[in-house]
Order: C-alpha cells, then sequence, then structure tokens
C-alpha cells in the first residue's frame, strides 16, 4: 500500500503544472471610426474596413482579444472627453503619421488594454502628398472625368503602450483603377463594384497581413505560449513567451474565387 502512494506521488510529481495560454488585449483604431456614411457614397471608410478585417482574424486565433468597432464607437460616444482625445490621435496620426504616445496612453488605459494599433488608409498621388479619402477620390474623378495614376495607401503601427515603444509598423499600397488609370463609377452599380473591390482586397491582403504580423509580434514563430496566470500580471506584450514553432494560419476567403494578389494592385509590405 505504501510503495502505491509513494509511486502516485511521484507520478503526480512527474505532471506538468497547470498552465493557461497567454492572450493580448490590442485596441484597433482605425483613422475614421468615427466617419459612418461621411462621404457622397455613403460608403464605409477604407480604414474601418481593414480594421474590420483585423479584428476577425484576431477572433479566429483566440490568441489577440480586440473589441469590436461598434464596441469602441459605443464607449467613446458616451465618453466626450475620450472621444475628443481618440479624434485628436487619429488625425494627427492619418495626417503625418505623428504618434502622441502619451494620449495613446491614456485612450489604452481607459479601455484595459496594454496595446494599441492605429491604422490609416488614404488616396495620394506620385505629385503630391496631399491625402484624400479613397471615395473622395472617386467622386472627384467622375466630376471632373480625372484619369491620373492614383494610389491608395494603408499603413498600421502597432504600440506597447507600456513602455511607449513601436512594436511594428507596416506599409500597404495598390494602385487604384484599372491600367488605364481610370478610377471612376458612372452608376450605382459600378460603385458598388469599387466598393467590392477594396472589401476584396483588405479581406485577402491587407487585413490578413496585418493581423498575422500583429500576432507574430506578440508571439515570435509561436501561436500558442504557456506560462502561469500569475506571470502575465502587469507584463508588457511579448513577455513571458513559449516557442511551440506554429505559425499563425489565416485561411483565405473560399468566395473569392481565382485569388491572386496581383488582382489586387501593387503591394508593399513593411515588416
Amino acid at each position: 500500500m505504501k510503495f502505491l502512494v509513494k509511486l502516485l506521488l511521484f507520478i503526480c510529481l512527474l505532471l506538468p503544472l497547470k498552465a493557461e495560454a497567454v492572450t493580448f488585449g490590442v485596441l484597433v483604431l482605425p483613422a475614421d471610426i468615427v466617419n459612418l456614411c461621411n462621404n457622397y457614397y455613403c460608403m464605409d471608410e477604407v480604414s474601418n474596413i481593414v480594421a474590420a478585417d483585423v479584428i476577425a482574424n484576431f477572433a479566429r486565433t483566440n490568441q489577440v482579444i480586440a473589441p469590436d468597432l461598434s464596441v469602441v464607437r459605443a464607449r467613446l460616444a458616451s465618453n466626450p472627453q475620450l472621444a475628443a482625445l481618440t479624434e485628436d490621435v487619429l488625425r494627427k496620426y492619418n495626417r503625418a503619421n505623428n504618434l502622441d504616445m502619451p494620449a495613446i496612453k491614456q485612450i489604452s488605459d481607459a479601455f484595459g488594454v496594454k496595446s494599441v494599433l492605429l491604422i490609416s488608409s488614404s488616396g495620394m498621388t506620385q505629385k503630391s502628398n496631399l491625402r484624400r479619402g479613397v471615395w473622395e477620390i472617386l467622386d472627384l474623378s467622375n466630376t471632373f472625368d480625372i484619369v491620373y495614376p492614383f494610389e491608395m495607401e494603408t499603413n498600421a503601427v502597432l504600440i506597447d503602450t507600456v513602455n511607449g515603444l513601436v512594436m511594428w509598423s507596416g506599409n500597404y499600397k495598390r494602385k487604384l483603377g484599372n491600367n488605364n488609370s481610370q478610377f471612376n463609377a458612372k452608376s450605382p452599380s459600378q460603385a458598388a463594384a469599387r466598393f467590392e473591390q477594396i472589401m476584396m482586397y483588405s479581406e485577402a491582403i491587407a487585413g490578413r497581413s496585418i493581423a498575422q504580423n500583429v500576432i507574430l509580434r506578440f508571439f515570435p514563430k509561436t501561436t500558442e505560449p504557456v506560462v502561469s496566470p500569475k506571470a502575465t500580471e502587469d507584463v508588457s506584450p511579448g513577455a513571458m513567451l513559449k516557442m511551440n514553432n506554429s505559425i499563425p494560419d489565416f485561411n483565405r476567403n473560399k468566395d473569392i474565387k481565382n485569388e491572386n494578389e496581383s488582382d489586387f494592385g501593387e503591394i508593399l509590405y513593411g515588416l
């Protein structure tokens, strides 16, 4: 009997202690989060589209938790001071890629997270640094019958607000319009087609790549780090990791037939 008790105790000592998988909270803030139906076509702004896809990709992995954009909007609407602070931060980032670290820290504390992901997207020309909304460019192209090589640029930056550091930033570009530099919509159906193209580009390229890069910054070459629950208290993102040599798997949308990155224009990845 004593031998069996000793054997059971020995086996228990060999068993690994129970641990929980680490998850990180990230606040995703698109530059146009408060701009809803704010263009001629009443279409969602590109930064909102990309941000929604990033959040959806996070949800598929169960490793990064991000509140839905509707939840963030409701929180901002209920707190005018926080809303004004957030709009100021996003305005600076969208116009000149400026990061107001103290203000971003205040925002992250208000939402109870330690990381913030800013996303902006705008249309530009090679001869001007003026940034316009993609749907504004589409409206101008129709009104003045403009044929010019416009380009859409999407920027993302992941900030560790505990240490005030940029963990990762990415830059994605694609040409707007067809091979003849025509970016217009003479009818509602053509405008809807342009919108669908942007949606497909975000889902298959920009949103998916941004989400994958963010997860890999938290868990380099791993998706299931395991540590004891107490070890994660007051720890900044990227700490206390254990490798298992697996990579996040983002399945492409099966509804997108013959998906090819070249169909979405030129993409420049920033790692």
